[in-house]
This record gives C-alpha cells, structure tokens and sequence, in this order.
C-alpha cells in the first residue's frame, strides 16, 4: 500500500476534526481527504504547489454525484484552511473560489408508503426469537422515533426510561436530545430486557453480545429487516408530517438544527396540505 504524502497533516487534520463531528461523518471525511492525498500523490503534486485548476481536474476525476462532488470539494477546502494555520508561510487555499451551479435535480430518497412500512413491521412480529426483538426494536425506534443509526448505535440500555417513554438519544456532533418512544418500541424494549440479564450496556448487539456499530445497524436493517435505516427515519418524518404534526415538533423528534434540514426531509403533496389546512386551519375558509 502507497504511503500517503501529507502524512503528519493528514492526520493532524483529522484529529482536529474528530471531536467536532459525528462518527459517520468522520468517516466520510477521513475517505474523501484520503482520496485527495493519493491523487496528489498519483500525480506528482506537492501541496503547496496545488492550483484551482489542479482542484477542479481532480473534482472532475470522480465518477460520483454532483451532490458528493461538492461535498468533496468541501472537504479539501477544509483541508486547505487548516494547512494554512500551519504553513510557516502565506498558503493560498486553491480550492476557496470553486463554485458549482445550482443542481435542480436533487431528488428526494423515496418515502416507503404507510402500507409498504407496515409490511415491515408485520413480518418483524411473525417470530419471537432474539434476533427478532433486537431487530423490532431497532425498527421501532427509528420508525417511531426518527433515529440515525449512529444514535441507534449509541443507545444503551439504561437510556431508555420506560416509566416515562423516552429515551435519552446521543445526536450529530454530541448533542443529547430527549425523544419519546412509541407504544410498540416499549413492547419490543420490555420483550428484549425480558431476556437479557444486563441492566446496563449497549442495547442493540449481535448474537455474541457485541455492541453493533453503524455497519452492523445497516446491515441488519438492509439485509435483515429489508430497509435502509435512513428511509424509516425519512418515513417516520414525512408520514408524521402527512399526518398533520407541525414542522418544529418534527425538527425536534429528528435533532435537526436548521429548520430547512427538515424541510429536506418530509414532503407532502399538494392535495395533502390543502387537506391539513382545511381541517386545522382557525380561519377554515377554503373552498372544497
């Protein structure tokens, strides 16, 4: 394996950004400046001696989204400003001017239906083995209260209050937030403490007893459960939304910190909310 260039800065680089991010986050970053290396690498380029124009042929390098591209481009402009506090002399950041334009076809992941979501969970309540509750539960929690699967990750059990239906869920950037728990993730978490003697520790783990890990959490949830853990999260948001709850409530329930993140996130026909505003609305005026 090729030794990366920038090998003290690119570790320095990473270890200032790691307390700041979430895991997956870290992640995604840690590939991405790793990539960047290995092209300069790749093509002989020192860092300092980097241009826009080298930045932009390397953007142009990736088979990848226009979306992932920029969030590329991002990352080495991160990168950039931190080699500038350690340069001893005055460094350009080559990547600081590069401007993409608006893309118009950014779609939204598609929301499985009510019905198809219910299928879902029909077939999680078919058996009762271990694996079974681990799995209804890790369903119930990120359809009935919008977990990411690094919080799914996180959760231990001694989180979850079952007196007062909450759970305290560890967020994006080390954010603790309160959310509640639905009837049906009480069922499954009574079930899953019912046949582990552990009063504390992590609550989603393997069958040796591991705690899993966001690899291991999508996995479960895409080959075992037959859904990718973030489309339940949309789903939990957009149905709610469908349903009438307002859009803070949701924002809260998600630990969104921009109220145009969730936004993103749900989406209601037009039908639909001329629907809700019908039925809501103090100054009920619309004509049906």
């Amino acid at each position: 394996m090729k030794r990366l260039p920038l090998k003290s800065e690119y570790l320095d680089f990473m270890r200032s950004i790691r307390p700041r991010v979430a895991s997956t986050t870290y992640t995604r970053k840690l590939w991405q400046i790793g990539a960047f290396c290995r092209w300069l690498e790749n093509k002989n380029l020192r860092y300092t001696k980097v241009k826009q124009p080298d930045i932009e042929r390397f953007l142009l390098s990736l088979t990848c989204s226009l979306l992932f591209r920029k969030s590329m481009c991002g990352v080495v402009r991160e990168f950039y400003d931190f080699l500038k506090i350690r340069c001893p002399r005055p460094l350009k950041n080559p990547a600081a001017n590069i401007e993409f334009t608006h893309d118009n076809s950014r779609k939204l992941p598609k929301t499985p239906s009510q019905a198809a979501v219910d299928k879902i969970f029909a077939r999680l309540y078919e058996k009762n083995d271990d694996l079974h509750i681990r799995d209804r539960l890790m369903a119930e929690l990120a359809y009935g209260s919008g977990l990411r699967r690094a919080e799914l990750a996180r959760l231990n059990v001694e989180d979850i209050d079952l007196e007062t239906a909450t759970a305290w869920v560890m967020g994006k950037g080390g954010k603790p937030r309160l959310v509640p728990l639905t009837r049906r993730a009480l069922d499954a978490m009574r079930e899953l403490t019912a046949r582990r003697s552990a009063p504390r520790g992590p609550l989603l783990v393997s069958l040796s007893g591991r705690r899993l890990g966001v690899t291991g959490i999508y996995k479960a949830m895409r080959y075992r459960i037959g859904i990718r853990p973030h489309l339940l999260r949309h789903a939990c948001a957009t149905h709610m939304l469908k349903n009438g709850c307002g859009v803070r409530v949701i924002q809260e329930l998600l630990g969104h910190k921009r109220l145009d993140t969730t936004y993103i996130y749900t989406e209601v026909d037009r039908e639909n909310l001329r629907d809700i505003i019908a039925k809501s609305h103090p100054r009920n005026i619309l004509i049906t």
